[in-house]
């Protein structure tokens, strides 16, 4: 664990700690009140192995591995008992855990050095702000235009000739990407003795022969892709595209547990491995949390006091829009004839508790992926992989709605392509869609994780910016047309650019989906009208009405 780490854990088991004698005493309160036979329903039952399942799961999440096991005994004992509608008698193997159960309390629980699972990190830094590319090439007049290709896109790329060189650039800063340019292997060989497979640095070969040898031995050096040279650069930014989102993935993670300091832990663990997180302990709430966090996934206990899992699963499936988004049951339910029946209402997946931090990133960020990409192939544009136009417009009405709410600014940016039909006219259509996505690249790789980023149709692009208003996004898009009008594309050994012209508008100024889109279209029409290659906000589509009023007056 980080140092950060192990004091949020550290926190969390004292806070449970201090909980202790209170669900301690509970469970015998409740062991006594059917014990005496007070009464004939079985409440006080259902609350006994509700107690016990949960004193189960939090304890040995939490280190208080004995505290866990003897929860865990006292459900097993009793479970048979509401499956047959009966009332115990005395049972000596729960009257000896009961009895001793303060005492099991007292026995301390696991360091976080104790545990035993692994660290989950992102190739990308939280404060790194570009995207740092490693090349070796012998000659490095073979991989120029590659370089400049990458730096254009704003990637920060280190060219090296030798393995000694990688070697200390490796000991001063990992890069997101390794890329060797090979005339023979002798160099990837050298390279190999300094570059760990296991490190997490994904290889990339280009290599001017592509016979099955050297495909081969590129594959046991651990490489994770081979191209053969000439290399289209835009499969190289294609790959690199790719692995920025995978590695860059937030995927976001509702979890709902009734047990406060269990489901922090969870959010803790995720959030190290870079997830962003939500809890809701309070089922009624649940719906609302959905709308206002859309989560790639929801991680949810199987008994809480209000109602089941499987119930509140069926209450999710009951809209539309959470149709597809997966839902794992968290559980110490052990008994796989119920998890089967639990799995029937509309849930993804059953993970058993106690589980442990590595186990847990690793399920849950496996089936998150797994969602993205299949959301991806019905919400998102082929070409590009930006949002398609019908799903900008619901993303734009969630986020007006969010900033009406919360009194924040948002603006929203239509994007064209300059002279695009002459591109394609003059070129071909495969060198045009080579320029759309020139422009998604930057869209996906300069913007934050919150903002959206869409094709609207053709050669036409939008953006909405949360928490933004007019003068900081015409900052931000003017960087983004400044740098693609510099980005060379390739028609075979010839070069050329292309330009961008932008219109902006913003909320609470434009305060309706149509009304912000019709705003920002006219600030485009106006940019293109002053000579394309610019960006215009509402305030400057203001201006001009206004002076075209005073000159009509």
């Amino acid at each position: 664990m980080r140092p950060s780490q192990v004091k949020k854990f550290q926190e969390q088991q004292a806070k449970f700690a201090s909980s202790v004698a209170k669900r301690t005493e509970r469970i015998k309160t409740l062991w006594n009140k059917i014990q005496s036979q007070t009464s004939s329903e079985f409440c006080e039952l259902e609350e006994l192995v509700m107690e016990a399942h949960k004193l189960a799961g939090t304890a040995t999440t939490l280190g208080f591995v004995d505290l866990g096991e003897c929860g865990r005994e006292i459900e097993v004992l009793l479970k048979p008992h509401i499956e047959s509608q009966t009332l115990p008698a005395a049972i000596d193997d729960i009257d000896r855990l009961i009895a001793g159960i303060d005492d099991i309390a007292k026995i301390e629980p696991k360091r976080p050095d104790d545990f035993t699972f692994g660290e989950v990190t992102l190739l990308h830094e939280k404060d790194r702000t570009k995207q740092l590319v490693y090349v070796v090439a012998e000659n490095p007049d073979d991989v120029s235009e590659m370089v400049k290709q990458l730096q254009y896109i704003d990637y920060e790329v280190i060219l090296l000739e030798t393995a000694t060189q990688l070697k200390d650039a490796l000991y001063n800063k990992a890069p997101s990407v390794l890329i060797v340019d090979l005339n023979d292997f002798q160099l990837l060989d050298d390279i190999t003795r300094v570059w760990r497979k296991n490190s997490g640095i994904p290889l990339v070969v280009l290599s001017k022969t592509e016979c099955w040898e050297s495909r081969l031995h590129a594959a046991k050096a651990g490489a994770y892709t081979f191209f053969h040279k000439p290399v289209e650069y835009d499969d190289i930014l294609g790959l690199l595209d790719s692995l920025w989102e995978t590695n860059n993935a937030q995927y976001r993670v509702l979890i709902v547990e009734d047990d406060r300091t269990l489901a922090e832990h969870y959010s803790i663990v995720l959030q190290g491995a870079g997830m962003k997180t939500s809890i809701v302990d309070n089922p009624h709430q649940l719906l609302d949390e959905l709308g206002e966090f859309h989560p790639d996934l929801v991680l949810m206990d199987l008994y809480m006091p209000e109602c089941s899992g499987v119930e509140a699963a069926s209450v999710i499936r009951q809209h539309a829009s959470n149709t597809n988004v997966p839902i794992v049951y968290l559980s110490g339910e052990t008994d796989l004839k119920l998890q089967m029946k639990a799995l029937q209402v509309g849930a993804d997946d059953f993970l058993t508790k106690p589980i442990n931090d590595l186990h847990l990133t690793q399920a849950v960020s496996i089936r998150a992926r797994r969602f993205r990409a299949l959301s991806a192939m019905m919400d998102r544009d082929s070409l590009t992989g930006l949002l398609n136009h019908s799903n900008l417009k619901m993303a734009l009405e969630r986020e007006l709605s969010r900033a009406r709410r919360h009194k924040s600014p948002v603006s929203f940016v239509m994007i064209d392509i300059d002279y695009f039909k002459s591109i394609n006219d003059k070129y071909g259509h495969p060198v045009g869609d080579k320029v759309i996505k020139g422009v998604a690249r930057l869209l996906n790789y300069r913007f934050r994780k919150t903002d959206t980023s869409a094709r609207y149709g053709g050669e036409e692009f939008a953006l909405i910016l949360p928490d933004t208003p007019a003068d900081i996004a015409l900052r931000l898009i003017d960087e983004i047309r400044i740098t693609f009008a510099k980005t060379p594309f390739s028609n075979g050994p010839e070069t050329f650019t292309a330009t961008l012209s932008a219109g902006i508008a913003t909320f609470p100024e434009f305060d309706s989906t149509e009304s912000i889109i019709e705003a920002a279209d006219s600030s485009l029409y106006l940019a293109k009208e002053r000579g394309r290659n610019r960006v215009i906000t509402h305030v400057e589509l203001g201006e001009r009405h206004d002076s075209q009023e005073k000159n009509t007056a």
